[in-house]
């Protein structure tokens, strides 16, 4: 299991350079503690996590890191030039020498996205595939001719071409037919912090069972914090997820549309707690599930301690995970 860092690029203090700074210093401190990998949420119109450009964020961490795997989590591929992002997508694989890895998704429950990127809700999911399917195509043939119900190219010749072949790709979804077509593809699978593990369970099993060596290689993403114990990592998390909750019922109530988002719920669905109760947790998540990839969000709005809580992961946890799992 490989452990990343997970970044949405928060902003609470409406400060978009700090922002960047703090979050860029995250991921530099997660690949000097040895952490594999780290990657990128996409958000619109968000001024609390300010990540719309996921590709320039991620092409500018490539400049600053030399170890860590760098992925996208994930393009919102249905509000995008698929053209564009073959042609981006193959530029960050070189620049950050092949340690690109790609998540795509189709955007999450926010019709602002739709409304002013011209995509219909109810194709978003048909144009992702469909844009996908147009991507890897530019990316790896030498002259690409496609005909789709969205998209349309003629005798197309793509540069630069990507280091590797083929990138690492996910989808992040739950929807039974896109699942299949991710493991006809080969593709792996990504799962959001808030998905309860039976869902991801469930998503997992319908994906290995389109085959007996079908590996949906899971990159799992969860909000983390660790302590001595249990009552000392809630009283600096809890803070974080409260506001996390408030802001997230707030963009739901803007749309007339009701959401639950208790503070507590959202704790038994993270990684929050003692060192060992994390590293156990872990394991027994990894165990259910096959993680391939763990993707931990720091639970505070304190950069210092969420540096710290990457030295705690790797000096405290994350021995006894490899111990347990030898």
């Amino acid at each position: 299991m490989r452990i990343g860092v997970f970044c949405t690029y928060e902003n609470p203090v409406r400060d978009y350079k700090a922002c960047f700074d703090a979050q860029t210093r995250l991921v530099r401190r997660a690949e000097e503690v040895g952490f594999e990998e780290a990657w990128v949420a996409e958000h619109h119109f968000d001024d609390d996590a300010v990540s719309p450009s996921i590709l320039t964020l991620l092409s500018y961490l490539a400049g600053v890191t030399s170890r860590v795997r760098l992925g996208s989590a994930a393009v919102l591929l249905a509000f995008r030039n698929p053209i564009q992002v073959a042609e981006d997508v193959a530029t960050i694989d070189v620049l950050s020498n092949g340690r690109f890895d790609f998540g795509v998704a189709k955007g999450g429950p926010f019709p602002a996205q739709n409304k002013h990127f011209h995509a219909a809700k109810e194709e978003s999911r048909d144009m992702t595939l469909e844009a996908l399917e147009l991507i890897e195509r530019l990316l790896y043939e030498d002259r690409v001719t496609f005909s789709g119900a969205h998209f349309h190219v003629d005798d197309l010749a793509l540069y630069p071409k990507p280091l590797q072949k083929p990138i690492p790709t996910w989808i992040a979804t739950s929807t039974p037919s896109a699942i299949e077509y991710a493991a006809r593809k080969g593709f792996g699978l990504m799962a959001a912090s808030l998905v309860p593990i039976a869902k991801i369970e469930q998503a997992a099993a319908a994906y290995r069972a389109t085959g007996p060596a079908a590996d949906p290689r899971l990159a799992l993403a969860r909000f983390y914090y660790a302590a001595e114990t249990r009552e000392k990592a809630l009283a600096e998390a809890l803070p974080f997820i409260a506001r996390f909750a408030d802001r997230m019922r707030g963009i739901f109530l803007a749309q007339n549309a009701l959401a639950s988002f208790d503070p507590e719920e959202i704790v038994e669905r993270s990684l929050i707690g003692s060192y060992e109760e994390l590293a156990e947790n872990i394991v027994g998540i990894h165990r259910r599930l096959g993680v391939g990839s763990l993707l931990l969000k720091p639970a505070t709005a304190n950069e210092s301690l969420a540096l710290a809580s990457l030295d705690d992961f790797a000096a405290k946890i994350r021995p006894r995970i490899e111990a347990a799992l030898a």
